[in-house]
């Protein structure tokens, strides 16, 4: 993305002298991206110069561009490193109308600006590599990973290395919140310099390992006076980050530290961030030994080695199958095979009843902005169904016709089909309707499912659930194609035991019906705490409040459903048993005309019985089923 102001970036610009909620006057603006507007000011009273960082007007109004401000703010507020620019207010002025982030001005260049003049001394290296390193564990150490650690986010006062400083935690994720991935026009983390688990490999979990990984890309930049090849479309990519890239143009003294950074799987790379502040040269990395490692992780190990031989069978059947087609055509076929993390399901204690006076009483939704781009009917994961008459479940999705061409073709691990585009419609549709067509009839496999949360010409926002990240990244490149721009995918990635639920979904979007609405009051809950909410919209139908857990259990608490005027409140308190965390949880409200049998059981079902079974009864009785899904975690 470009960082030229556009017209309407330029339009926006504020004029120096303007001051901000009489704390900060603007004194020049520095910089222009894809948000908004960087400008150097000072504080009225201190006359201490700040950097303010001002969202662009048009986007003033964008929850999700709100949102990554806030975030940016929190995490960093309480967070004090020398290597980390010190933020200090999150704020809206009242007169612009415009929210900005203050923070500590740092005088200097970027590490790639400097890089430009060429590589650093080795010396100087090593001062940046502990230097960053520190500042990075101190962050991980408060839960927050950085996620986008790359030379334009290193700057430079004055070309003191000794002095260097991490900026732009805009995309900084906490680990303590249980927010998706997002991705497309949103994506957090530039192509070249984000680690495999952030594309959806080795099982999709973003730790403090993968700013590790990007540290290391950053490393051999600053050793060599070049980036590393790590780009490219959606399939070379991927591919480049199954195996250590080339580091002979390395210096050997600190080769061995950056090749274990530079290890695909995260379990390869150095234990933490401070491993590596504390690495020097002729120091070999600890390593621990097998009897070292806990019951879990041998566990978790053994599982994964043998999902490598698997797969290794599998590309040499696979390997056979091409040849006996292509022959001696030269045609380029990938496949991958995908590692999925081991989990632990929890055993979660739910009370029968809940406790006299917990039910929590939500506030109403604020109004609709009157600049807001129009959602379209059925927001948040919400599906709706006319069951067919047939007493049988759907027939699974024949599989998706082959590429004409092979310019076409990208890898898929086997356990993600390849997505296939929607066919377009020859009726002439408006702009919305047919980017809404596009995501609703979009097919990235069994356990995908993508809804349109905002569209508007030149701007989409879309909900997505499903156990890997790569079928949304394919998506964000198949919608830019088709439509011309990037969308903000946000990704809510959930277990292998969950699909079940996320198909069930899936099969009953875009049909007739109104889905029930859930509205939830955190969105992230610890043991023992209560986790309040209502199901609203399902007007004088049958009401089902299901939890999928991540073991892929599903527990009926629709008798927990208290009548509150035209919707149902709840306020349940969910206990861990184990001693898992952060797990992805599903809460799905389903309305019918009457009640099904299959949801009548107070025991929990298999989400891979319960659904089909479900289609089922409700395609032999006639009924309708709507449903709707929210998504937390639930933490020990």
């Amino acid at each position: 993305m470009s960082d030229r102001p556009s017209a309407s970036q330029a339009t926006s610009r504020i004029p120096a002298g303007t001051r901000l909620n009489g704390i900060y006057e603007i004194d020049q603006r520095v910089a222009s991206g894809g948000m908004g507007e960087i400008y150097r000011g000072h504080a009225i009273q201190t006359g201490d110069p700040v950097a303010i960082k001002v969202i662009r007007s048009d986007l003033a109004d964008d929850d999700s561009i709100l949102a990554l401000f806030r975030k940016e703010a929190s995490a960093l507020h309480y967070l004090h490193h020398e290597a980390i620019v010190r933020y200090y207010v999150f704020s809206v002025d009242p007169d612009l109308q415009r929210p900005y982030l203050a923070m500590e001005f740092v005088d200097g260049q970027s590490l790639s600006d400097l890089l430009q003049q060429g590589p650093l001394p080795f010396d100087a290296v090593l001062l940046l590599l502990q230097r960053m390193a520190s500042g990075l564990h101190a962050a991980h150490e408060r839960g927050i990973i950085h996620r986008d650690v790359s030379p334009d986010n290193i700057i430079i006062p004055k070309g003191d290395i000794a002095h260097a400083k991490i900026i732009d935690f805009g995309i900084a994720r906490s680990t303590q919140i249980g927010e998706g991935t997002i991705i497309g026009g949103g994506f957090a983390g530039k192509y070249n310099y984000v680690s495999p688990e952030q594309l959806g490999l080795y099982g999709g979990e973003v730790t403090g390992k993968s700013d590790i990984y990007s540290l290391g890309l950053v490393l051999v930049q600053a050793l060599t006076g070049r980036a590393l090849d790590m780009g490219g479309n959606q399939v070379e990519v991927i591919d480049k980050r199954r195996t250590v890239p080339d580091l002979s143009a390395v210096d050997a003294r600190i080769r061995p530290l950056i090749e274990r950074m530079l290890q695909p799987h995260p379990e390869d790379r150095p234990e933490s961030m401070a491993v590596v502040a504390a690495w020097r040269p002729q120091v070999e990395l600890p390593v621990r030994r097998p009897e070292e490692l806990t019951a879990r992780e041998l566990r978790r190990r053994t599982k994964l080695e043998r999902k490598k031989s698997a797969g290794r069978t599998r590309i040499a059947t696979a390997a056979v199958l091409v040849l006996a087609v292509v022959g001696g055509a030269g045609a380029a076929v990938y496949y991958f095979s995908s590692e999925a993390p081991t989990v632990n399901p929890p055993q979660i204690a739910l009370p029968k009843e809940p406790a006299k006076g917990d039910v929590a009483s939500l506030p109403p939704a604020p109004p609709p902005s009157a600049n807001a781009p129009s959602p379209p009917p059925d927001n948040s994961g919400a599906a709706n169904a006319a069951t067919k008459t047939s007493a049988t479940p759907p027939p699974a999705k024949p599989e998706p016709p082959p590429q004409a061409s092979q310019q076409q073709a990208r890898l898929n691990p086997p356990d993600t089909p390849k997505p296939t585009p929607p066919k377009e419609s020859q009726a002439p549709v408006g702009r919305v309707e047919q980017i809404t067509r596009f995501i609703n009839q979009y097919d990235g496999g069994d356990c995908f499912l993508a809804t349109p949360v905002a569209v508007a010409d030149g701007k989409a926002t879309i909900e997505g659930y499903g156990s890997s990240v790569v079928p949304f990244e394919l998506l964000n490149f198949d919608f830019k194609r088709a439509n011309g721009f990037e969308a903000d995918i946000g990704v809510r990635q959930v277990t292998q035991a969950q699909c079940p639920a996320i198909a069930f979904l899936a099969r009953l979007r875009g049909e007739r019906g109104s889905a029930p609405k859930i509205d939830l009051t955190a969105t992230n809950v610890r043991t023992g705490v209560p986790l309040a909410g209502s199901v609203s919209g399902y007007g004088t139908r049958n009401v089902e409040l299901l939890l999928v857990s991540d073991d892929g259990m599903v527990h009926n608490l629709s008798g927990m459903l208290k009548a509150s005027g035209d919707s149902k409140s709840f306020n349940i308190r969910m206990q861990r048993t184990d001693d898992g965390g952060g797990q992805p949880q599903l809460l799905l409200a389903v309305s019918t005309a009457q009640p099904l049998d299959a949801l009548k059981s107070t025991q929990p079902m298999a989400s891979d019985q319960v659904f089909p079974q479900v289609l089922a009864e409700a395609a032999q009785k006639g009924q309708v089923l709507n449903a709707s899904s929210r998504y937390f975690k639930l933490d020990k």
